[in-house]
């Protein structure tokens, strides 16, 4: 799943350059503003998510100091939604602007650690009267993300010469979860003819080699997500009354998933806007 993810972004990429490159060899002035009589523009954006889920803390077993804890871990995801850009001063002669958006962001995650080596009981021929032997056992934790979001985002954005229309833009997003779900299991990885004895208060895989100790939405999640989002975007006319804005951003994140754990988000977005001028 990971690497198909990959091979879409990189195909995405692909493309907003194809027309990139199309874009600047079919406008009269390249460099110029797709329309100097306005101020307004909007349009749909789309975009990459590479996602580093930090969780140095993060329990793989409530309440138990004596297990390890998470370190963290990524994901892959995307972003689609729309822009509203205003610029600052005369349509002709603006460096300026800020740029409104409402997008749809996946922040999905998988952290895993190595858990306990210990002695089990499996069947054995050579067992003696019972039929079992003692071997050494090897386990896992593991993690499964499914974080989205309804992001709302203010971006200052600033072109520092005119006649290039490469700006920097930073600004808040405001993010409201929208699914937050994980699913946590504790899973024997060798011998694979050992199972685990059931314990009534966890749930089990039907072999009963995973324990299944979380399947659904986030305790004490937070109801919003905070980031401060910095990037650079470059604008390529597609013909006079639009233009298309490949850019890079790093959302940082200013508070947790969680109100009881240190665990937050960070995202490097890598993208497109197109505007259309109104």
């Amino acid at each position: 799943m990971k690497i198909r993810l990959q091979q879409i972004a990189i195909a995405m990429l692909m493309l907003t350059m194809s027309i990139s490159v199309f874009a600047q060899e079919g406008a009269d002035d390249p460099l110029g503003a797709a329309d100097k009589t306005t101020r307004i523009y909007m349009g749909p954006v789309f975009g990459y998510n590479s996602i580093t889920h930090n969780a140095p803390k993060l329990a793989t077993f409530a309440n138990d100091k004596y297990c390890p804890f998470f370190e963290g871990g990524t994901g892959q995801g995307f972003y689609f939604g729309f822009s509203y850009e205003h610029h600052i001063g005369k349509p002709e002669e603006s460096i300026s602007s800020v740029i409104g958006r409402v997008i749809y962001s996946m922040y999905p995650g998988s952290m895993d650690i190595p858990g306990d080596d210990f002695p089990s009981l499996v069947e054995d021929p050579s067992g003696g009267s019972s039929g079992l032997s003692i071997v050494k056992s090897t386990t896992k934790h593991t993690l499964e993300v499914d974080y989205n979001v309804l992001a709302v985002e203010v971006m200052y954005k600033q072109n520092f010469i005119k006649e290039v229309p490469l700006g920097v833009t930073f600004g808040p997003s405001f993010e409201f979860p929208l699914t937050k779900n994980v699913k946590q299991e504790y899973q024997l990885v060798t011998p694979l003819t050992a199972q685990f004895s059931k314990v009534d208060k966890y749930n089990y895989s039907a072999d009963n080699r995973t324990v299944i100790l979380k399947d659904g939405e986030i305790d004490k999640a937070a109801g919003i997500r905070v980031g401060i989002k910095i990037g650079v975007q470059y604008e390529l006319i597609l013909f006079q009354r639009a233009y298309i804005v490949p850019a890079l951003y790093y959302n940082y994140a200013l508070t947790n998933v969680k109100s009881d754990e240190d665990w937050s988000i960070n995202v490097i977005q890598v993208g497109c806007d197109i505007r259309w001028a109104f």
